[in-house]
C-alpha cells in the first residue's frame, strides 16, 4: 500500500473511485483547477498501481476561528479493499499533513446515513458535533 498525492495520470483511477462511490462524474479539467492549489490536496491509495482509496484535504481559515483547520472531504476506499487498513492510513496521513501545515483540528461531515463510517471515524478519535446542513439549490 502506497499513499500518494495526486497526478495528472492517476486521474482514471480517481474518477472511477468517485464515480463508483458518490456518483461523480468530475472531468479532469475542473477536478485540477478547482481542487489543486496549495491549500487543496488529494491523497491517493495505491496497490499494484491501482487507485483505491481517496481522500481530499483543504486547508482553511475563516473571520470567526482564530487558527487554521483541515477538512476532509471525498474519503472512499474500493469495496474490495475496505477493512485492510486502507482509510486509516489516508486519514493518518491527512492529519499529519494538517498538522505540519499548521492546523489546530481536521473536521469533516458525514452524512447520517453513513452509519458505518460514522463508527470508523470516532474509532479514529473524531467526535461527533450536532450540526444541521441546510443546501438551497440549483440556484
Amino acid at each position: 500500500m502506497n499513499i500518494i498525492e495526486y497526478s495528472s495520470d492517476l486521474y482514471v483511477g480517481l474518477y472511477t473511485l468517485l464515480r463508483d462511490t458518490y456518483d461523480s462524474k468530475i472531468s479532469k479539467e475542473d477536478l485540477e483547477n478547482n481542487y489543486l492549489c496549495h491549500d487543496k490536496m488529494i491523497f491517493l491509495t495505491l496497490i499494484d498501481n491501482t487507485v483505491v482509496g481517496c481522500a481530499f484535504l483543504e486547508i482553511k481559515r475563516d473571520y470567526v476561528r482564530t487558527y487554521k483547520y483541515g477538512y476532509i472531504s471525498y474519503v472512499a476506499v474500493d469495496e474490495k479493499y475496505r477493512q485492510h487498513g486502507i482509510g486509516r492510513a489516508l486519514i493518518e496521513r491527512l492529519i499529519s499533513t494538517a498538522k505540519d501545515m499548521g492546523c489546530s483540528t481536521v473536521e469533516l461531515t458525514s452524512a447520517n446515513s453513513r452509519k458505518n463510517a460514522h463508527v470508523f471515524y470516532q474509532n479514529l478519535g473524531f467526535s461527533k458535533k450536532k450540526t444541521t446542513v441546510f443546501i438551497k439549490g440549483p440556484l
